[in-house]
């Protein structure tokens, strides 16, 4: 089941109890308070609902259509609302009042973003639209109300077509954004709430059979959309909230099918994975809510809070898993190896199901990424990228599987100069690399970017400086064209003491440096290192206090150990990796702003480095090693989509190799799994 498939079931019941208040002008069955208050119109998330409505979208070139028109018809005449934190308030007001001048002071410049949840005419599911509001237009006379949206996200069956008519319809106006810092809201769904009275005046809200994965949107100017399990979320409470308990509004309908609406303050929250049952201190905001009813099919919107594109806990391998035959020292004399770069098309027989050649890798196709998917693993990082080649599928079906990618600049390009950035770094932002569909912000898929591979080993460190250059160029050219500011940008350091503690002197040159002081808060600390736990977590250098939170102490900046493993040559079992990633998901669990996550070193062994044994220590590190060819497949200029003069025209073969797994793989998936 597919992530936008699972955030439609969530909210179903949402759609189904709003129509108990729509249609003929009545008011439904809710009671709250009428609000008033302090909290400006920007401070609010307003709710509305329609018994029916159209969307007529526009052609676009590429055949997506993403921008049109969104028509309401028999609303509800009030916009219901509730404050964001640290505001404590709930209202409703006149739809003339939100929609006319109430519209303009809450969101000024800035588009809102909203959720909207309808019934397809002709279907019985429900369907999920993600889209960007503007330009609202309420007729108060004929009931109906129209915006210019374009769609961020879809639950629609195939291709989503040019004009549709629903019903029940659902309407979900997210406040933006403040002070450029992105923000999401979320989204949790149970079959049914009750408010019980508790201790301190407050009340307890108990939610049963509630959804094993919650959902949360961007509030503009972001677009992100994304799922993560319920469990996760809540070792994180203290972090998304930091700055206080979040306010959230519970909607369900009651045993006479009418629907009820709470406003609440929510604290204390305790969730049972095994029995689905989730349990939050809550305080009511208003004082009319009425009597105290349990609803059926809950759902409950929670106000926005940080959020972090990496996956929680992040639990990672390094990916480069060509076949026999390919060697990075001659890789650059055919078409197929140049550029040492895996997640290009080409390479889909290795990775994925299709080979995007004109050969076919069927019935071999290789399909890693299922592999890593089945594995446990939920991140992946990859060291060579050429901007020339299209990456869009290895992306697409990383994100179809729930796997986050952290994607390179390949170590060429620190090596250049200002000139040679200029001209290259805008081709990273395109679609096909690091850019959406749109080009206007990053791939779902992405997570976050790392520049150049242990560059800080150079003697004299030019290039590294180099490299700490190109993280200011890529950042300038991500802000100027308004990608969103959470895809954190890490420089890989080797392990090396130089100083107090191992990476510190390469973290110092990093942090330090004037270029980044714009930047600091978007970096990542992204260390290599084959330590074992107790190094790591515990005791670093006789110190009492492991190396992670030690490093922290000083940068205050999350950490990503962008390599992390030990070479079967010298650890036969695997137990250091094994207790590597336990350790480090561990310390993930109880502090999760500092540690995002471990990348394993690695899925597979180096081909070109493996021997019987495990006698090259450098060949003996992954997950897999590699076993007899299954197929060849030789590729021709055709399979191309530019000209390198460097290959002399030796376009090379594809070999689909079978991997068999090693001692390493079986603790890799009881750390994971």
């Amino acid at each position: 089941m597919s992530l936008i498939r699972m955030f439609s079931q969530a909210v179903v019941v949402l759609v189904c109890a709003a129509l108990a208040a729509c249609g003929g002008g009545s008011s439904g069955s809710y009671d709250i308070s009428d609000g008033g208050g302090s909290s400006s119109y920007a401070n609010r998330i307003h709710m509305l609902v329609a018994a029916s409505g159209e969307l007529a979208l526009d052609e676009n070139p590429d055949g997506r259509p993403v921008h049109g028109t969104l028509t309401l018809r028999k609303l509800h005449k009030d916009a219901l609302w509730y404050a964001d934190r640290p505001h404590s308030e709930s209202g409703r007001l006149p739809l003339s009042e939100y929609l006319g001048n109430g519209w303009l002071q809450a969101y000024d410049k800035v588009n809102p973003n909203a959720t909207l949840q309808f019934r397809p005419q002709g279907s019985t599911e429900v369907s999920g639209l993600y889209l960007t509001l503007s330009r609202p237009l309420y007729d108060q006379a004929t009931d109906m109300v129209s915006f210019q949206v374009r769609v961020l996200n879809d639950t629609v069956e195939g291709p989503l077509p040019l004009s549709m008519a629903f019903s029940n319809v659902s309407l979900n106006v997210l406040n933006n954004a403040e002070d450029d810092i992105e923000v999401s809201s979320y989204v949790q769904y149970a079959a049914q709430a009750s408010l019980q009275p508790g201790a301190d005046g407050r009340h307890v809200l108990m939610m049963t059979q509630a959804g094993e994965n919650m959902f949360w949107v961007d509030n503009a100017p972001g677009t992100y959309s994304d799922s993560r399990p319920m469990s996760q979320f809540f070792s994180q409470w203290p972090h998304v909230f930091a700055d206080g308990s979040p306010n959230a509004a519970l909607v369900g309908t009651t045993a006479s099918g009418a629907l009820k609406v709470y406003f609440l303050t929510l604290d204390m929250p305790e969730y049972d994975a095994d029995s689905g049952a989730l349990r939050y201190a809550v305080s009511l905001l208003g004082e009319q809510h009425g009597a105290l009813e349990s609803v059926n099919q809950a759902v409950l919107l929670i106000d926005s809070g940080t959020f972090s594109r990496f996956p929680f806990p992040g639990k990672g391998t390094a990916y480069q898993a060509f076949g026999a035959g390919y060697d990075p020292s001659t890789s650059n004399t055919t078409y197929l190896y140049f550029g040492s770069d895996i997640a290009r098309r080409q390479m889909g027989s290795l990775w994925g199901t299709l080979s995007y050649l004109s050969q076919s890798c069927e019935p071999f196709c290789r399909n890693d990424m299922k592999t890593i998917k089945d594995m446990g693993i939920n991140l992946i990082r990859l060291y060579d990228w050429d901007p020339r080649n299209d990456h869009s599928q290895f992306l697409d079906h990383a994100h179809d599987l729930g796997i986050k990618v952290v994607v390179p600049i390949s170590n060429w390009l620190p090596t250049q100069g200002p000139d040679t950035w200029d001209k290259e770094v805008p081709n990273y932002f395109r679609h096909g690399n690091f850019g959406n569909r749109d080009n206007n912000d990053w791939h779902p898929a992405i997570a976050g970017v790392i520049i150049s591979n242990e560059l800080d080993q150079e003697e004299g460190g030019r290039y590294y400086q180099n490299a700490i250059g190109l993280v200011e160029r890529f950042l300038q050219e991500a802000d100027a064209l308004k990608f969103s500011k959470s895809v954190p940008v890490g420089v890989p350091v080797t392990f090396a003491k130089r100083s107090e503690m191992p990476s510190w002197q390469a973290f110092d040159q990093l942090v330090n440096d004037p270029r980044m002081a714009s930047y600091r808060s978007r970096l990542m600390l992204c260390p290599q290192t084959y330590n074992d736990a107790t190094y790591l977590f515990v005791n670093a250098e006789g110190t009492g206090k492991g190396w992670v939170q030690q490093t922290w102490e000083r940068y205050q900046l999350p950490i990503l150990f962008t390599e992390i493993g030990a070479s079967r040559t010298n650890n036969p079992d695997s137990s250091i990796v094994r207790d590597q990633l336990r350790g480090a998901i561990e310390y993930q669990n109880s502090n999760p702003q500092q540690l995002m996550g471990a990348i394993h070193f690695q899925f597979d062994n180096k081909v070109w480095k493996q021997t019987p044994g495990d006698t090259d220590p450098e060949g003996a590190f992954g997950a897999f090693r590699h076993g007899d060819v299954v197929k060849s497949i030789p590729t021709v200029r055709a399979d191309y989509d530019y000209d390198i003069w460097e290959a002399n025209n030796n376009f090379g073969t594809l070999n689909i190799d079978r991997l068999e797994p090693t001692v390493t793989h079986g603790v890799v998936v009881e750390a994971y799994r």
